[in-house]
């Protein structure tokens, strides 16, 4: 993965900040497309920076007239170092004047997580380091978690399938008395990594309908 792509996954450009910073736009072929550059401070050369739906940028030795790459190389030591550090603080500050978090992974995902913080009144949580794309949400009185978000193998989820693909999903608190019921559900499955007798996991592929998954948030907050 680039320099690029890694800094700014997970996070949504909005354009009209873009300008603001001082990215000026072009339009190439019906295409808009926008550029920056800047000198950077420590190292004499100059970064160059495009969007055009996603980031890419080079560095430019000036007194050369040619591009740098050495600093892209795994392990860059010395100048390169140096070089790469400065190139990532600017990604880093476009990234943070520009651009929005996009915590969540699936279209899906990110309009349930959203109604979440619209109805509940609660944020997203990211307690563990090792898992950094597992956020759970709870009840602000009790601090009772009511919902857990992750990202895991499909397999591991849906036993009929031997897919490895990564997938989001959803997990909710349901009674128990209904429990047989919702896992004859297409697209609703026994909980991964919590209780089998009380939650249930459901992937955020469209297969479940959003009101669906709503209504069942709504279950799990009264129920905890």
């Amino acid at each position: 993965m680039s320099i690029e792509d890694e800094i700014f996954k997970n996070h949504r450009v909005l354009l009209e900040k873009l300008e603001a910073f001082g990215f000026a736009k072009e339009s190439i072929e019906g295409k808009d497309v926008f550029r920056f550059e800047r000198k950077l401070p420590g190292c004499g050369m100059k970064a160059f920076v495009e969007y055009d739906g996603s980031f890419c940028g080079k560095v430019v030795d000036t007194d050369m007239e040619e591009e740098y790459t050495n600093f892209r190389r795994p392990g860059a030591a010395g100048f390169s170092a140096e070089v790469r550090g400065e190139f990532e603080a600017l990604l880093l500050e476009i990234r943070e004047k520009c651009c929005e978090d996009l915590f969540f992974q699936s279209e899906q995902g990110r309009r349930i997580c959203g109604r979440i913080v619209e109805e509940y009144g609660t944020k997203p949580e990211f307690l563990w380091k090792n898992l950094p794309t597992y956020a759970v949400f709870r009840k602000a009185v009790s601090g009772k978690w009511f919902s857990i978000v992750g990202t895991v193998q499909r397999c591991k989820v849906d036993k009929e399938s031997s897919s490895s693909e990564i997938v989001e999903i959803v997990n909710v608190k349901v009674c128990k008395e209904r429990l047989d019921e919702i896992l004859s559900t297409r697209g609703i499955f026994p909980a991964y990594h919590m209780n089998k007798k009380s939650w249930v996991s459901i992937i955020f592929d469209g297969t479940v309908p959003d009101e669906t998954i709503l209504s069942m948030l709504h279950d799990s907050f009264d129920i905890v």
